[in-house]
This record gives C-alpha cells, sequence and structure tokens, in this order.
C-alpha cells in the first residue's frame, strides 16, 4: 500500500522556497495571463517533492502519497503559496449565527432546502456508504462518563470526529458527532480526571505531515458541543515560516491536588509536498491551568526561545510527567529521540533518555502501577537499526535496550517473511509505532507496527496476535486478522481485559487479552464508521437508484463498488472492484464494461471476457499524475488519461480505443496537445456529450488555462480558449450544448465559479456570495439551468438564480455535512446525482419534476407543449414564440440519440427508429436550452 508520509530531512530554510507574504484578502478576478507567481509556486512544490522522494528511496521510506501534492497545488492561494484553513473556521462561525442558511426549495432536492425548511424532508442528501470499510485512526478514548464502559470516541485523520454507544456490539453504530470535523484532523483525544464532561482534542496528523491542524478543541458537555481552544495561525515569522499550532500529537491532563494542569504536546512540520514551513517556532510542551489559555513550559527548551518537537506524553501514578520527542524540520535541530521526565509539575526536566538520532520519533509508555517503570519504542539510531525498545525500572536512570545484545529485551520478529527481522514497522517507524502494558501487570507489553504484538515478560520474548494478510506463512498462523499499520492501543478503563487498536483500517476491538491466538479474537468496529476518502466515483448509467451500480475510487481502500437495492439504513451492499489505491472509475452506456484505476496510468478495463490494462506498457503505466485524470467518449468507446508529469512542458494523452471490442482489441496512441511551462498539467478532462461522431474534449490545467480539442479520435485540432482563470480548474462542465460551458477553480483568494452562454468567447463570474473556499465540483440542473450546486471542501452549496449577475449560494448539505466533495456523478435515466466524498464516503440525491423549464423560457411555453407523451413515434414540441428549434433527444444514459435541426413549433416529427423507453427532448434556439421534458417511447 501506498503511505502518505513527510519525512525527517535536514534541508535549511534557505535552500527552499518560501514566501512571507501576508495572505491577501478577498477574491481577484483573473487576467487574461497565467499567474506567473502562482506558477512559481507550482514548480518549486515539484521540485522540492522530487528532491523528498530521492532523499525517501536512498532511506529506505515509503514515498509520499502524491495526492497531497497535487490537493495542495489545487487549493493554495496562488499568491502566497498557503492554505488557509482559519477560513474554515470563520465560516463555522458565520453558519452557526444562520448566515448562508438557504431560502429557496431546489427541485434537484427533492422541492426542499432541507433543514427547517421542509420538516418532511431533512436531508437532501442520502448516505450510500461504505458500510464498514474505516479508514485511518489516532485518537481514541472510552468516555470516562459511561459506567458500563461501553462508550467509545475516536477520530478519523479526514472523516471527523465520532462515538459509538457499544464498542461491545459488533452492530453497534458509530454516531458523527459535528461534519465540522471534517475540516481537521483528529490526532488525540482526552478528558480530565476532575471532570469527566471536559475532553480536549488534538489536531494534525504530524506524523505523515500530509494533513494540518485547528489547534486544541475542548468540551465541557461530554462531546455535545466544541470550542476551539489553542490559537491556530497569527502571520509569518521573520524567517518566513508559517506560525500556529499546526500539529498536537500528545494532550494530558494531571490532577494535582484538585486542579488539572493540561499538558499539550506541539510539534512544527515541513510540508514537503507544499514546500512551506508551519509552526516551527510554536513547537514545544505547553501547559495551561484554565483549559483556556496556554503558556509554554520554559523548563523544557531546545533553543533559548524553542521548545522541543513533542510525539508523546505519558503521566506516571505519582503524577510524574513523562514527555518523548520526535525530529525538528529546523536544520540541525537537536530535537529527536529524547526523553524528559519532570516530578515537580514541569518546573524542572531532566531528560533520562536519548537513542542518539536527532531525527527518531519516539513514543513513551509508563507502567499503571509503578511510576518508576517505562518502555519506549522508537525509531533507531541509524539506518542499520530501523527500531528500538527501552526499558526503565528505576524512574529512568538506567536502561535496557534492543541495540545491546543480552540486554534482557528483544525486538518481536515477524512471522511476515516480507518484513525484516528485526523492524516489524517495515521502514515505517516515522508512521506506525504504537506501545502500552496491560493496566494490570506492567510486564504483559504491547506493541504495533505493521502488526501488533505481545510480550509477557516484560520484553524478553515476543508473541504476535494480528496479521495484516493471509500472504506467505501469514496463512497458516492462528491470529486475528486486522488492517495494517497501527496507531494506537488504549484499555477499557472499566474493564481491562479489553483493548481496542486504531490503524489505517479504523477501529478493531479485542475482547479478552488473555485469549488472542486465535482467528476471532480480534473484531472489526466500523459498522456506520464510514470515513472513506474517495477520489473519485461513477454510476452505472443502466442502473437504478433502485437496484444501484456504481463504483468508486478510495486512498488505500481499492475500487469500492455500491450495489443492489437500497438496505433498510439506506445503505448499499459493499464489494471490492480493485484492491490497492483506487482512482478514477468509469462506466460504459450500454453495460458492456466499466474501468477501475490505481495511481498513475494503471487503468483497468474490466468486461464479460475478463479484466486488462488500458496500457500495455508497463513503463506507460508509471506515468500521469498520482490520482490522473481519466475521461471516456462513451458513444465511441475511447478512453483519454493524461499521460504527462506536472513537470512536463508539453500536454499529452493516452487514448486507447476498441472499449468495447469483442474479443477485446485495444489501440493505443498519445496525441499532443499543447506546449506549457513545467509546473502547467492536466487537473480535468471532459468528454463533450454532444459531438457524437468525433469526440470534443475540454482539458483544464492548473495554471488557468482551458483547451478545447475536436476530432481527438483521429486527427485532432486543439484550440485554446482566450481567457485564463487564474488558478487551478478543478471541473469544466456544459450545459445545454457546448456553447453553456461551466469551469470552476479550486484556490483559496480566486474567482471560483465562471459561466460561458457563447462557446467561451466571453466569461461571466458566477462568485455571487460565495465565501472563500476551495470548489472542486459543479452540476447544473439539466431542467433549470438556474439551478446549480457545487461540491466543496466545506460541503455541497446551492444557488436558484445562477443566471443572474450575482448569484446567491447557500448551504445545502443537510445529510451530507461539511464534508470535502470531489465529484458529482449525474444518471439522467432516474435523475440521480452522485456526491463523492474525501473523508464520508457516497451520498446519492435525485432530482423531483420531471419536466421543468428554465425561468427564461417560462413564458415560451404552451400548455401540453411536447404531445403526445408517452409516444409509439409522432412527436410536436409546441412553443408559444412559434420560432425555428433545434432539438436532441437523450436516452436513459444520457447518450445523444437523435438531432433535429430547424424543427417549426408544433411540426410533427418522428422518433419511431429509437427503442421503448424513457428520453430526454431539449429544444434550443440559438444555442441556449429553452425547454426540457422527459418523454416515453411506447
Amino acid at each position: 500500500m501506498k503511505i502518505k508520509s513527510i519525512f525527517g530531512i535536514g534541508f535549511t530554510i534557505a535552500s527552499l522556497y518560501l514566501n512571507a507574504q501576508q495572505p491577501s484578502q478577498g477574491k481577484e478576478n483573473p487576467n487574461s495571463k497565467v499567474n506567473k507567481k502562482y506558477l512559481k509556486h507550482i514548480q518549486d512544490i515539484t521540485n522540492t517533492f522530487q528532491k523528498n522522494l530521492k532523499f525517501a528511496k536512498e532511506h529506505n521510506q515509503k514515498p509520499p502519497d502524491e495526492y497531497y501534492v497535487q490537493d495542495f497545488i489545487a487549493t493554495m492561494d496562488p499568491e502566497t503559496g498557503t492554505i488557509n484553513n482559519q477560513n474554515y473556521v470563520d465560516l463555522e462561525r458565520k453558519v452557526e449565527n444562520g448566515k448562508f442558511q438557504a431560502q429557496q426549495n431546489l427541485k434537484i432536492f427533492n422541492g426542499s432546502r432541507g433543514g427547517t425548511a421542509n420538516k418532511s424532508i431533512t436531508n437532501l442528501w442520502i448516505e450510500r456508504g461504505p458500510y464498514s470499510v474505516g479508514g485511518r485512526v489516532r485518537g481514541i478514548m472510552f468516555d470516562p462518563n459511561d459506567s458500563t464502559g461501553k462508550k467509545v470516541w475516536a477520530g478519523g485523520v479526514s472523516g471527523g470526529l465520532w462515538y459509538n454507544n457499544d464498542i461491545t456490539d459488533a452492530n453497534s453504530e458509530w454516531t458523527l458527532v459535528d461534519a465540522f470535523w471534517s475540516n481537521t484532523t483528529v490526532s488525540c483525544i482526552t478528558s480530565d480526571p476532575n471532570n469527566p464532561q471536559i475532553f480536549y482534542v488534538g489536531t494534525g496528523e504530524v506524523e505523515t505531515g500530509d494533513f494540518s491542524g485547528l489547534g486544541i478543541w475542548k468540551t465541557t458537555n461530554g462531546g455535545a458541543t466544541w470550542q476551539q481552544v489553542f490559537n491556530l495561525e497569527n502571520g509569518y515569522a521573520s524567517n518566513g515560516v508559517k506560525k500556529g499550532i499546526y500539529n498536537v500529537p500528545a494532550i494530558k491532563v494531571v490532577n494535582n491536588n484538585g486542579v488539572s494542569e493540561v499538558y499539550a504536546g506541539v510539534s512544527g512540520t515541513y510540508f514537503a509536498e507544499t514546500a512551506t514551513f508551519v509552526g516551527l517556532n510554536e513547537a514545544g510542551l505547553y501547559k495551561s491551568t484554565d483549559g483556556t489559555n496556554f503558556t509554554l513550559v520554559n523548563s523544557l527548551l531546545s533553543t533559548a526561545t524553542r521548545g522541543y518537537d513533542i510525539q508523546d506524553i505519558e503521566v506516571g501514578t505519582d503524577n510524574s510527567i513523562w514527555v518523548a520527542t520526535r525530529r525538528s524540520s529546523f536544520s540541525g535541530s537537536a530535537s529527536g529521540g529524547r526523553i524528559f521526565k519532570s516530578t515537580d509539575h514541569g518546573a524542572t526536566f531532566t531528560n533520562v533518555y536519548n537513542v542518539g538520532n536527532n531525527n527518531s520519533r519516539v513514543m513513551v509508555e509508563v507502567s499503571n502501577t509503578n511510576p518508576l517503570k517505562a518502555y519506549a519504542l522508537m525509531q533507531g539510531a541509524s539506518s542499520s537499526e530501523p527500531v528500538r525498545i527501552a526499558k526503565t525500572t528505576d524512574g529512568g536512570t538506567t536502561w535496557i535496550s534492543t541495540n545491546v545484545a543480552g540486554s534482557g529485551i528483544t525486538l518481536p520478529n515477524p512471522v511476515d517473511t516480507s518484513q525484516p527481522d528485526n523492524d516489524f514497522t517495515r521502514n515505517q517507524s516515522f508512521y506506525d509505532l504504537v506501545i502500552e502494558t496491560d493496566p494490570d501487570n506492567d510486564e504483559h507489553v504491547y506493541v504495533g507496527g505493521v502488526d501488533s504484538y505481545k510480550s509477557t515478560d516484560g520484553g524478553a520474548t515476543w508473541t504476535q496476535y494480528t496479521k495484516w494478510s493471509n500472504n506467505n506463512v501469514m496463512g497458516s498462523t492462528n491470529i486475528s486478522l486486522v488492517h495494517a499499520d497501527q496507531h494506537a492501543l488504549v484499555f477499557n478503563p472499566r474493564n481491562t481485559s479489553q483493548f481496542i487498536m486504531g490503524n489505517d483500517g479504523g477501529i478493531f476491538l479485542a475482547s479478552n487479552k488473555n485469549n488472542l491466538a486465535n482467528t476471532t479474537a480480534i473484531g472489526m468496529r466500523n459498522k456506520r464508521f464510514n470515513v472513506t476518502q474517495f477520489y473519485h466515483g461513477t454510476l452505472n448509467p443502466s442502473s437504478t437508484f433502485a437496484n444501484e451500480n456504481m463504483i468508486l475510487g478510495a486512498q488505500d481502500n481499492g475500487t469500492q463498488r455500491l450495489s443492489g437495492a437500497a438496505l433498510a439504513n439506506n445503505f448499499y451492499n459493499t464489494s471490492q472492484v480493485y484492491g490497492g489505491d483506487g482512482a478514477y472509475t468509469a462506466f460504459d452506456d450500454q453495460n458492456k464494461y466499466y474501468i477501475a484505476s490505481y495511481i498513475y496510468n494503471y487503468h483497468i478495463i474490466f468486461n464479460p471476457q475478463g479484466s486488462y490494462y488500458l496500457m500495455s506498457n508497463a513503463a506507460q503505466r508509471e506515468t500521469g499524475l498520482f490520482i490522473n485524470p481519466l475521461a471516456v467518449d462513451r458513444n465511441l468507446d475511447i478512453s483519454y488519461s493524461n499521460a504527462n508529469a506536472s513537470s512536463s512542458t508539453s500536454i499529452v494523452l493516452n487514448r486507447v480505443s476498441g472499449l468495447a471490442s469483442v474479443p477485446l482489441s485495444l489501440t493505443e496512441a498519445q496525441i499532443t496537445i499543447a506546449s506549457v511551462t513545467a509546473g502547467e498539467f492536466v487537473t480535468d478532462i471532459l468528454v463533450s456529450p454532444y459531438t457524437t461522431a468525433s469526440t470534443t474534449l475540454f482539458i483544464g490545467l492548473s495554471s488557468g488555462k482551458l483547451f478545447k480539442v475536436t476530432n481527438a479520435n483521429a486527427t485532432h485540432s486543439t484550440s485554446q480558449i482566450n481567457y485564463n482563470f487564474g488558478g487551478y480548474i478543478s471541473d469544466v462542465k456544459l450545459g445545454a450544448s457546448e456553447n453553456e460551458i461551466m469551469v470552476t477553480v479550486s484556490n483559496f483568494n480566486k474567482t471560483s465559479v465562471f459561466y460561458s452562454t457563447d462557446g467561451g468567447t466571453t466569461w461571466a463570474s458566477k462568485e455571487g456570495n460565495l465565501p472563500d473556499i476551495p470548489v472542486k465540483a459543479i452540476f447544473m440542473n439539466p431542467e433549470d439551468n438556474n439551478e446549480v450546486i457545487l461540491g466543496t471542501y466545506y460541503g455541497v452549496w446551492g444557488t436558484a438564480n445562477f443566471q443572474s449577475s450575482s448569484p446567491t449560494w447557500a448551504l445545502y448539505s443537510d445529510g451530507l455535512g461539511k464534508f470535502k466533495v470531489n465529484h458529482f456523478d449525474y444518471r439522467p435515466s432516474d435523475k440521480t446525482i452522485l456526491a463523492v466524498t474525501y473523508g464520508r464516503g457516497a451520498f446519492t440525491t435525485r432530482i423531483s419534476n420531471t419536466t421543468l423549464s428554465t425561468s427564461e423560457s417560462n413564458h415560451n411555453l404552451l400548455n401540453n407543449s411536447v404531445y403526445p407523451n408517452p409516444t409509439r413515434g409522432p412527436i410536436h414540441v409546441k412553443l408559444e414564440n412559434g420560432k425555428p428549434m433545434d432539438i436532441e433527444i437523450y436516452d436513459a444514459s444520457g447518450r445523444l440519440v437523435m438531432t433535429k435541426k430547424n424543427i417549426k413549433s408544433d411540426e410533427e416529427f418522428n422518433i419511431e427508429s429509437l427503442g421503448k423507453g424513457d428520453y430526454v427532448l431539449k429544444a434550443s434556439q440559438n444555442g441556449s436550452m429553452i425547454y426540457t421534458s422527459v418523454i416515453i417511447k411506447k
């Protein structure tokens, strides 16, 4: 699997590009030229990423997931090169105060606006799954207010904060606390021993650097409501490093004679994919005695002004405070590899252990019964020692460790033959490290890396008790199958025979710690814990919402199929189409094939004859972007995908024809679209449904350029739309014809929505009152071009007056929440819309009315405008203005099947040649749609 990570690289700040400007206020209109400053940001990010990739390979580390490079470029402020996460916090306050509440009912949502607008319809969106796939978890806590010991809290790294009222019940479902948690990263959670109603949540995944946090959040009512209590960001330091509390991997609360002392570990990081240092000056141990105001603990500083980068905090039964460190992104910093201890509530700290590696990540664990006994699990001193375990029984004065032969403590030896004998983390100690002691017996120790191990003799020997797969000899090993990459292990304080594990696959429960040597000892607990991160998804045009079939590509959970009749809980049955990382997907309109993707150009076609790579050459499959754009011409059965990396100076597409051939016979070719500057790359590919005899493509770039390619299936012709959109083109969609074009831009601090009715000659901003958030997807109601919805990184927004000069946007996200929406797909036959989210799975909704018109054309309609309907062939379209029109008819899959030009009002034409079924008729005048209707052919 691909692990997302940022690595310990000792670059100096001066060696990397940093822009210390403050973010400019408001949004600006794009001009006709490429933003050179933005392009420079993209080039620096790409170059730095390649350096880090080289470093990772040289140090036997997994390469980082390039999706976060793409995502950062897609959303960063083009002027400053940074992302404005604080916008989400400010926007949440406005939403809580009633701003952006929907006032108009939309036919897209069955004539509702959700919420209190229509008491009979509370959810505009219906969650469809997956039901129990799960996702990465680092923060877990048993609820101290639950006397039964069954309620558990857990957070996903991009899927929100959740609770489960009975973790012992395999069928108990999880409940999402608040959708705003989608815009931050839950890294740890703890409670106040003096007031169990008070919880603290730390955010930001420093272990990877992929997810930027939003400080510390606090509840005083057992999780009902939350407040941000630690500052997020406050400008830039003199050296250009962005200031703020971005990563809080550890929080502990100490009871000091009835006074609750909150200790928070803060780390800075270097976003390798963005060439940005953040929070470096704020790293250190912080303390609060009121749970709101935090101050840096000056007794634990790595320099005169800043603290160590903190990884872990533990508290002994004598209230001693043990603090473990990790690497700092400051070049030459001596931060990592250390354990400090205080016995006077932070007044003084003593360095009780140093592994000798400033880049080492250290986890510490203190006995629950003996404050002098502690264990530590860490990255080793050098590449020849990937991981080390150490132990003290005298409060840290002396230690024994696995790097000394015969010391009395050893490393676990993995059963998996693909893991080295001396590294059960498989070179991922920067990512997956867990160490815990049994609260009843501190000689019983649990550690986790890829898999999990237990010692009953203080670390002298180990027994493996989970396996990530049944590969090689693991298949015959009588232990539980548990998802790989362990991040958390928490014992139930009210039933210490139980513990919970958090990993890349979600939540797992061990019901009896003394009976782990069987395949059912540990069970998955992911029911409705839908934190699945989907990149893309497609509805099968030949299916219906009542008998669904959709496929979606997920991070580290393959390509998932949701299918069948909706279950009682509205989810669909889930199965896996293809493993690894999923990406773009596609369906044929005649149900002859479908396409799933792995990373880059690993696109796989499935048909009754089997499965085949679209790109036969293995080297070609390694080209393109990590999550690589793909589009399919369903009329001609040809696929188009991006062929080049982000650093290329040309735009080249892979073209594969013959997708529906029997037997399958694929013809591969490459077509060069345009020459560009490094940093300009393909971000979106759209196949026009209106050109059926050949392929017409619209191709958006990271720089804001838009190209139109005609005859792409043969000898193509390329034209650039004479307009630059000023940022990363995230989506291109067409309305009633190729004259009606919508474009979205996903960067902060840029105009996000553009609209043309003349094929791109002129453009209008449709920004209106839309807040400054990334916009990733757009969809126009095909039967009312005033109704448009947007998929953003703060849920779904919609408008009922898109045709006005300044549309009024509001939240239309009830049921889905304020999560990241990456993509919309639409099936005309039953008017189903699919929303693909990154962190909350898949959702659908349906357009209600079957015959609707645009607001601009109501005066053109007469009663019974389309007749007879149903029909056996003859059709009349009657308009009040009596002017000629062009007629287009689409089948249930959205394919154009008939065109009639210059039809007079009330003139009869015939559709007898079409098969029986439902069709969509569109009438246009002068290139603009004036009427649309569903017609039924008997």
